[in-house]
């Protein structure tokens, strides 16, 4: 079993948690069967982790990997042995990856690291 958390910025800040909190408060069926697809994709990824493999996880680039839930994009990489970090997301609308999206995972990426270097 890994951990699995959400990158927060340097001011407590995580887009992905905000992002799921707003689906599961929506009423609609869509955002509610949204939610609970992401959530079903992260405890997969907590059990399995990388062995997950597809359709539920690629790797993409150096350390970062996708979870793909529906149209859904969560970019995260491994963090200390036994845990995953959830760096990014985004709505998948093209075939490819954007690599603006690959980009802010690897900057929010190397945010925690330089974060956790500095708090020893």
């Amino acid at each position: 079993m890994y951990e699995v958390f959400f990158y927060k910025d340097k001011n407590g800040n995580s887009p992905i948690a905000d992002y799921l909190r707003e689906l599961t408060a929506r009423k609609d069926k869509n955002s509610r069967i949204k939610a609970n697809k992401i959530n079903d994709y992260i405890q997969y990824l907590a059990q399995e982790g990388k062995n997950a493999g597809g359709p539920y996880i690629k790797h993409l680039d150096g350390e970062i990997w996708e979870l793909r839930p529906l149209r859904d994009r969560i970019l995260f990489a491994a963090w200390d042995g036994d845990s995953f970090v959830l760096l990014h997301y985004f709505i998948k609308k093209t075939q490819k990856t954007p690599k603006r999206a690959i980009d802010q995972a690897i900057r929010n990426f190397s945010d925690l690291k330089e974060r956790k270097d500095s708090d020893g």
